[in-house]
């Protein structure tokens, strides 16, 4: 089977290569995905994207990850300055709706700026509920270590989003936060009951209900519900989610990740199956072997 109509892909650098050229040309990917290594300022970041399309066509996505805080690809205004989630969080127990409204003014003005861009989808919000024993790799990027609070500062993110034209993609489900390892470099267990995976997972059920059209899996494995990592899991992607009543797109995160596992052609089959209709591949030494 050939995944790469399914692929959102990394580029190398801050403008395309030839052989980038060429395969966008002879085989379109779903998408592309931005990363630091593709960013100097705006002008560069809009010819790159309309480079793009030049040789994808006008209907390929284009992604990206702008939370806000530590994980900012965009080193300039307005995306450079943002506050980090857990801001929002602790500023939401003080004032709710002042919060609320900050954080949807932040992602609204975010969204315009990247639709300026080009952009078409954003990697954001993330819905893991804050666990202080977990790994820090979630840590302030978590709203709350309260269910309600990061179901409804999300909503106010994503809405925000929604409303200056830009795809939202909660992440990671059924929920990272949890995890007590890096699923960048490992394949974390949560060795938690059902009835704590349903409460984490129900942000992305609220979120669903909300208007959520895009939802980012994670590479972690939850046994008490099922042994595959979610992002291989037709338990939490084709029972779950329908019954949820999501009907939107699933992204698999990263497939270049070691929580993905070591061979890419795996990687894809196993994510596919699972139901990911959007499959990120964001190395481009990794996407080379694709085409």
């Amino acid at each position: 089977m050939n995944y790469l109509s399914h692929c959102v892909i990394g580029l190398q650098g801050t403008s395309l290569q030839a052989e980038e050229c060429h395969f966008l040309k002879q085989h379109p990917p779903l998408g592309v995905i931005l990363f630091s290594r593709n960013t100097i300022d705006a002008a560069q970041v809009r010819t790159l994207l309309d480079d793009v399309r030049k040789h994808a066509g006008n209907k390929i996505w284009a992604s990206i990850d702008e939370e806000g805080g530590r994980i900012n690809r965009l080193p300039f205004f307005p995306f450079n300055q943002r506050k980090t989630a857990a801001s929002f969080g602790r500023a939401y127990q003080k004032e709710p709706q002042a919060a609320l409204q900050a954080v949807y003014d932040d992602a609204y003005r975010v969204g315009n700026a990247l639709k300026k861009l080009g952009f078409t989808h954003n990697c954001a919000p993330v819905l893991d509920v804050f666990y202080a024993h977990a790994h820090s790799i979630i840590g302030n990027r978590a709203y709350s270590d309260h269910v309600g609070d990061v179901i409804a500062l999300a909503t106010a993110c994503m809405q925000g989003y929604h409303d200056a034209g830009i795809a939202a993609i909660g992440k990671h489900y059924p929920g990272h936060g949890r995890a007590v390892l890096d699923s960048h470099i490992a394949c974390p267990m949560v060795d938690a009951s059902e009835k704590a995976l349903r409460h984490d997972a129900e942000v992305f059920y609220q979120l669903i209900k909300a208007g959520l059209n895009h939802i980012m899996t994670a590479h972690i494995r939850y046994p008490a519900l099922d042994c595959n990592r979610a992002s291989y899991s037709s338990f939490w992607l084709q029972k779950e989610l329908p019954a949820h009543g999501f009907s939107g797109t699933i992204w698999s995160d990263d497939l270049c990740m070691k929580g993905a596992g070591d061979n890419i052609h795996d990687a894809l089959q196993q994510a596919t199956l699972a139901g990911c209709d959007a499959l990120l591949v964001c190395d481009p030494e990794v996407v080379k072997v694709l085409y």
